[in-house]
């Protein structure tokens, strides 16, 4: 078997670089997938191409990664992620509205000025994480986020959504809106309504349960 270690060191520096815009999984797995990723482009490679090496590579390194994440079940998804998620989904819709037509990764990343791998991976490691039954190290967010920011929530399903928000009483209502729509910590909220950080974590759990059970009845 061939040995790649002599190809690994020179680029160590080029497969980092990759790994820094992922920010919710381990650099090291990052690392190990973007090095056999190197290692498949080093292969296919013709040496006189006008083509720089780096630049061949970068789909395949950042591809294995791509794929690392996306295979990945036990995937946590970190808070920086969620936000960069929350702000992509604010972007599709105001770009889908502004334009009146569905915009491409390309257009949210340009908007964003952001990496479109990143964007990509983002939306791919989210969307496969979130779930409505399911619940992360996010502060029980999954059922919420999912409603909130899938692209694909039609016209019925936002005013669902909305009515299932107006059903709860306070102070549940204004805390989901504060977290959710402000994106605000439940120490912020705390200082806001005079509440202690337990009671509006409490209260934010229960707000979220009585949201599952609104959405049950009326399925």
């Amino acid at each position: 078997m061939e040995n790649y270690d002599f190809l690994i060191k020179e680029y160590t520096p080029f497969i980092y670089s990759i790994a820094s815009k992922f920010t919710n999984i381990d650099k090291e797995d990052l690392f190990q997938a973007g090095a056999q990723g190197l290692i498949k482009a080093f292969k296919r490679y013709d040496e006189n191409s006008n083509t720089k090496f780096s630049s061949y590579a970068y789909e395949d390194v950042y591809g294995e990664m791509y794929k690392l994440i996306y295979q990945n079940n036990d995937l946590k998804i970190t808070r920086d992620t969620l936000r960069l998620y929350k702000k992509i989904m604010q972007v599709y819709q105001y770009l889908t509205q502004v334009n009146q037509k569905i915009p491409s990764v390309y257009e949210i990343a340009e908007f964003i000025q952001k990496d479109v791998f990143l964007i990509e991976a983002t939306m791919k490691s989210c969307q496969k994480s979130i779930s409505l039954d399911s619940t992360t190290n996010i502060d029980d967010r999954s059922y919420f986020e999912k409603l909130a920011s899938d692209q694909t929530l039609s016209l019925d399903d936002k005013i669902f959504l909305k009515d299932t928000i107006d059903s709860l009483p306070e102070p549940e209502k204004s805390i989901i809106n504060y977290r959710y729509y402000q994106d605000l910590t439940q120490k912020e909220i705390a200082e806001i309504l005079g509440l202690s950080q337990v009671k509006v974590s409490r209260y934010e759990k229960k707000g979220i349960e009585k949201m599952r059970v609104y959405a049950r009845s009326c399925a």
